[in-house]
């Protein structure tokens, strides 16, 4: 096999074909149950619409490029590359330091009125492979 610097995409495919299959597992059982009440309002497009756009543009961007870019060169290919990672993980940092998650908990190991608001998490189905408890920290001043 001859490997071609338009191969690279397929690690963008590869990164975001889990989020495509969470968000159309998840999604289809939400509609097929009926539950799905998401109004198109700041919280909808910030929680649900825009992590799901970005799900899909993640999976198709590099779908497309690998179609258009077949002969490139490895410079082109690299440099479109690194622009297109950059794209993706700044949105993605945004988007967990805003805590736009789609799923949220709380754990009382003791008790809710001991533990408090302390045991919260987080799901992000679009940045499953982010660390997302490092990134909602951050460096707080």
């Amino acid at each position: 096999m001859n490997l071609r610097p338009v191969h690279i995409w397929w690690l963008g495919v590869a990164l975001f074909t889990p989020s495509i299959l969470i968000w159309v597992w998840l999604l289809g059982i939400v509609i097929y149950k009926g539950m799905f009440n998401c109004p198109f309002d700041w919280h909808g497009i910030t929680h649900i619409y825009l992590p799901l756009f970005a799900a899909i543009a993640g999976f198709t961007t590099p779908l497309m490029f690998l179609r258009y870019l077949r002969h490139a060169s490895w410079r082109f290919t690299g440099w479109l590359f690194t622009a297109y990672l950059a794209i993706v993980l700044t949105w993605a940092i945004i988007d967990i330091r805003h805590e736009h998650y789609q799923m949220g908990g709380h754990d009382y190991p003791n008790g809710p009125l001991i533990d408090g608001h302390r045991y919260y998490w987080h799901s992000y189905w679009t940045w499953y492979f982010l660390p997302s408890e490092w990134i909602e920290k951050g460096i707080r001043p």
